[in-house]
C-alpha cells in the first residue's frame, strides 16, 4: 500500500494536481509511520476532548461550558507536551499548549479566519505509543455550522471512530446521520455514553438500551455502548464505569494499526485520491477540448442560475415560516391536550400522596408533599416528550425535505448545465430525518409558587390535623398545575426554537452546496484559458501527456494491492 499512494502522490505532481498530491503524500507519511487516526465524533458539547484529555492524561485540548473546538485537531505521540499548528499560507508554529485556544476554538479563532489548516499536539502518552492519534473533531449541529462541515470533510481520513454521546439526551437526529456516514466506510466503531455518572443506575441502563436499539435500526448490527464519566475520570473520582472496557478496545486497535488499520486507510485513500485525480485530468481534458467562448458562456449561465436558485430558495423562507408557524401551533395543541389529559390523573396521584404522608410531622408535611409533586410533574412531562418528540421530528422532516429536495434538484440541473455530470462536488443533501439543534430543555422548578411562605408556616403549626392537609393538597395542587402549564410551555418553546435552528443549518448547507458548483466551474474556465492560449499543437502534446497519465493511473489502480 505504501508504494502505491508513494507513486500517486508522484503521478499527481506530475499532473499538476498540487492538492492531490499533497495529501497522497501526508497519507504515504502515515501509513510509513503505522500511524492510526481514531476520531472522536458527536454533537457539540458531548465531552470529547474532555474524553480525550482523560485518556492521554494530560490537560492537551481547551475544554469550556460554550462548544470550544473549531478545527480538527490530532492528538499524538510525542517525548514532550507541545503543539504544531499549520497554516493555510504553508506557515507552520509550534505554539504552547496553553495558548491552543487561540487556534482551535471559535472564541479565538471564529470561522478559522486565522487560516489553520491542521493541528497537531505531542504528548508522551502510553495510550498513544502503539502507533494510535486520536483526533478531536468540532461538534455537528452546532450553531456554527462550519464546524459541521469540517467533521464531515474529516471522515474521508478516520480509521475508527469513538461516537461520543449524551446519557441525557442519548442520541440526536445528526448524530445518527453522521454515525451512518462513518458506518459506510468502516466496522471499527465504538459508542460512549459520556457524563453517565448523572443518572442513576436505572436510567443509565435505559439510555444504553434506547441507544442500542435505535443504532441497531440504522446500522443493521449490535453495536457496543460503553458507560463513562470523563471529566470523573480526569479528576480521579467516581466510579469508573465501562472505563477498562474502553482502554481494552483502544489496545486493540493500536495492535491494529501497523497492519489492518493503516492498510485500509492506505487503500480507502488510494481509491479516494485516484478518483479526485482522475477527474481533474477529465476536467483538464475537457477544458482543452471545448471552445473558451462556450465555456464562458456556460460558465455566465451557471452564475445567472445560482442567483436564480438562491432566490427560489430565498422565496421559499415565507413558505417554510408558514410551516413553522404550522408546527407551533401543532405543539401547542399537543402542550394543551396533554395538560388537559394529564393533570387530573396527577392530582389524584397528589391526593393518594398526601393520605399516605398524613401522620407526617407538620413541619416536614408541606415540603415533603411539594416535592413529590415536583418529581410526579417532572415524571409526567418526560412521559409526554417521549411520545411528542418523535411525532415533532417528524412533522419537521416532513416540512424541511421539501426544501432538501429542491435544493437537490438545483444541484441536478446545475451539474447538467456544467456539462460535467461527474463533476466532484459534495454530494446531495441526504434527507432530514430528525432535528439538528440540539435540546436546551429544562425544567423549572417555580419555587415561587411552593407555597412555603412564612404566613403559610404559622398556620401549618395552628391549623387542626385534616384542615393542614385540606390546605396542603390545595395549596400544592395549584403548584402542580402551575408545573405542569409552565414546564409544557417550555417544551413547546424547546421544539419550536430547535425547528428554528435545524431549518437555519438546512438552508445554510444547500446555498454552500450551489456555490462550491459555480466555483469548481470558474476553476474549470481558468484551467481552459490558460490550456488554450499556448496554441494548437501545444494543446496536442497536453491531450496526449493527459491521455498517458489517465492510463498510468489506471494500471496504477488495477495493480495487485
Amino acid at each position: 500500500p505504501l508504494a502505491r499512494v508513494e507513486a500517486l502522490a508522484a503521478l499527481a505532481a506530475e499532473a499538476g494536481a498540487a492538492e492531490v498530491a499533497g495529501e497522497a503524500r501526508a497519507l504515504a507519511g502515515r501509513v510509513r509511520e503505522g500511524t492510526a487516526h481514531v476520531a472522536f465524533l458527536g454533537q457539540f458539547k458531548r465531552g470529547k476532548s474532555t474524553l480525550i484529555n482523560a485518556l492521554v492524561g494530560v490537560r492537551a485540548l481547551p475544554v469550556g461550558v460554550v462548544p470550544v473546538t473549531a478545527v480538527v485537531t490530532v492528538v499524538r505521540h510525542g517525548p514532550e507536551a507541545r503543539a504544531r499548528v499549520r497554516l493555510d499560507d504553508g506557515a507552520v508554529r509550534e505554539v504552547p499548549l496553553d495558548t491552543l485556544a487561540d487556534w482551535v476554538s471559535e472564541a479565538g479563532n471564529p470561522e478559522n479566519r486565522r487560516g489553520v489548516v491542521a493541528v497537531e499536539v505531542f504528548v508522551p502518552s502510553p495510550v498513544l505509543a502503539g502507533g494510535l492519534a486520536l483526533v478531536d473533531t468540532p461538534g455537528v449541529g452546532s450553531v456554527h455550522a462550519h464546524n459541521s462541515e469540517a467533521t464531515r470533510a474529516f471522515v474521508p481520513h478516520v480509521d475508527a471512530a469513538v461516537v461520543v454521546l449524551g446519557a441525557d439526551p442519548p442520541i440526536s437526529g445528526e448524530e445518527l446521520a453522521l454515525v451512518e456516514e462513518v458506518a459506510r466506510h468502516h466496522d471499527h466503531l465504538l459508542f460512549v455514553l459520556n457524563k453517565a455518572d448523572k443518572l442513576d443506575p436505572a436510567e443509565r441502563e435505559e439510555a444504553r438500551a434506547f441507544t442500542r436499539r435505535v443504532l441497531a435500526e440504522r446500522l443493521g448490527r449490535a453495536p457496543e455502548v460503553l458507560e463513562l464519566s470523563a471529566r470523573a475520570r480526569l479528576a480521579g473520582v467516581g466510579e469508573p464505569l465501562d472505563w477498562p472496557a474502553l482502554e481494552a478496545r483502544l489496545a486493540a486497535w493500536a495492535e491494529a494499526a501497523g497492519d489492518e488499520l493503516v492498510r485500509g486507510a492506505a487503500e480507502r485513500g488510494l481509491a479516494r485520491l485516484a478518483g479526485r485525480l482522475d477527474r481533474e485530468l477529465a476536467f483538464a481534458r475537457r477544458a482543452l477540448l471545448e471552445p473558451v467562448e462556450e465555456a464562458e458562456r456556460r460558465l455566465a449561465d451557471l452564475a445567472a442560475f445560482v442567483e436564480e436558485a438562491e432566490r427560489s430558495l430565498g422565496d421559499l423562507d415565507p413558505l417554510l415560516a408558514a410551516e413553522q408557524e404550522r408546527l407551533a401551533r401543532a405543539f401547542r395543541e399537543h402542550n394543551l391536550a396533554f395538560v388537559e389529559a394529564r393533570l387530573p390523573r396527577a392530582r389524584a396521584e397528589l391526593a393518594e400522596a398526601v393520605a399516605r404522608l398524613a401522620n407526617k410531622p407538620r413541619g416536614s408535611l408541606r415540603p415533603e408533599v411539594v416535592a413529590f409533586a415536583r418529581e410526579l410533574a417532572r415524571r409526567f412531562l418526560d412521559d409526554w416528550l417521549a411520545e411528542a418528540l418523535p411525532e415533532a421530528e417528524s412533522l419537521y422532516a416532513g416540512a424541511m425535505n421539501r426544501f432538501v429536495d429542491l435544493g437537490n434538484r438545483f444541484l441536478v440541473e446545475l451539474r447538467e448545465r456544467a456539462g460535467q455530470p461527474d463533476l466532484d462536488l459534495p454530494p446531495p443533501a441526504p434527507p432530514e430525518t430528525g432535528f439538528r439543534w440540539d435540546s436546551g430543555l429544562y425544567y423549572d422548578d417555580l419555587v415561587q409558587f411552593t407555597g412555603r411562605t412564612a404566613a403559610n408556616w404559622v398556620l401549618d403549626r395552628l391549623r387542626p390535623r385534616p384542615a393542614l392537609l385540606r390546605a396542603v393538597e390545595a395549596d400544592t395542587a395549584d403548584y402542580l398545575r402551575r408545573l405542569f402549564e409552565g414546564n409544557a410551555l417550555r417544551v413547546e418553546n424547546d421544539l419550536v426554537q430547535r425547528v428554528t435552528e435545524s431549518r437555519r443549518l438546512v438552508r445554510y448547507e444547500l446555498r454552500q452546496r450551489l456555490r462550491d458548483v459555480l466555483a469548481a466551474s470558474t476553476r474549470s474556465l481558468e484551467r481552459a484559458r490558460a490550456a488554450r492560449a499556448e496554441g494548437a499543437e501545444a494543446v496536442a502534446r497536453e491531450l496526449a501527456r493527459i491521455d498517458a497519465l489517465r492510463a498510468r493511473l489506471a494500471a496504477l489502480l488495477a495493480a495487485p494491492a
